[in-house]
This record gives C-alpha cells, sequence and structure tokens, in this order.
C-alpha cells in the first residue's frame, strides 16, 4: 500500500551538481581501463568496446552539464515529497508536475530512468 503524505511536504526541488562532483566524474572517466574486446563479437558480449570509449570520452570532455543543469531548471517544476510504502517507510521522490492545458485531462504520471525503449518525461515533453 502507497500512501502519499500531506502537500505541505512538497519541496520544490532544483538540479545542483557541485563542481566537486563534476570533477570528480571526470577524473574518475580520464582513469577508466578498457578491457580487451574478442574480435567480431559485436553485441554478444556486451557493448562493443568501441561505443563504450566514445560514451567515457563524451561525459567526460563533450557533455555541458551545467548547460543541461540550467535547462532542465528553467523547463521543467520539479519536486520532492514523502511517499509512504508499506514495509520500506517513507521514501523520498523527486517529479515533475506539469499541468494540462485541457481541462478535465486524465492526470498521468511518467517515472524517469527508462532504458531507451520507451520514452522519458522529458522526451514526451517535447513532443507537445
Amino acid at each position: 500500500m502507497i500512501m502519499v503524505s500531506s502537500p505541505d511536504t512538497e519541496t520544490p526541488f532544483q538540479i545542483s551538481i557541485s563542481d566537486d562532483a563534476l570533477s570528480s566524474l571526470k577524473e574518475r572517466l580520464a582513469l577508466t581501463r578498457f578491457p580487451d574486446e574478442l574480435e567480431g563479437a559485436g553485441w554478444d558480449y556486451g557493448a562493443p568496446l568501441d561505443d563504450i570509449r566514445y560514451l567515457v570520452e563524451y561525459w567526460r570532455d563533450g557533455y555541458d552539464w551545467r548547460r543541461w543543469e540550467k535547462e532542465l531548471n528553467e523547463s521543467l517544476r520539479m519536486f520532492t515529497r514523502d511517499v509512504e510504502v508499506e514495509g520500506h517507510g517513507a521514501l523520498n521522490v523527486h517529479y515533475v508536475h506539469e499541468r494540462s492545458t485541457v481541462v478535465d485531462a486524465v492526470p498521468l504520471l511518467f517515472s524517469h530512468g527508462c532504458t531507451s525503449q520507451c520514452l522519458s518525461f522529458i522526451e514526451l515533453r517535447r513532443l507537445v
């Protein structure tokens, strides 16, 4: 059984990644040791090494963390609140609250963490 706590537990949320955390991430990515790869294995044993190397380089040197942090904070109304889950106590849940422009619209709940096999709430928001 899930019970949402009282409305006064809703807290506005802003993404705020510390400079130290970003520096630490870049240092750890720079220290990545890549394994050998079986020739011609493709995706049979996991992601191809070239794809992993590209992602590590992109997250280390290509991704503009501050740009996306700013864009998400400016474009999404984000909050956290405690939700009581039987057997687990209070869980602090992060969510985006976007009101529909349609009167009496059916409320929808999308959660993040979804793989690329489905659309995240951010991707859905960009479609409308």
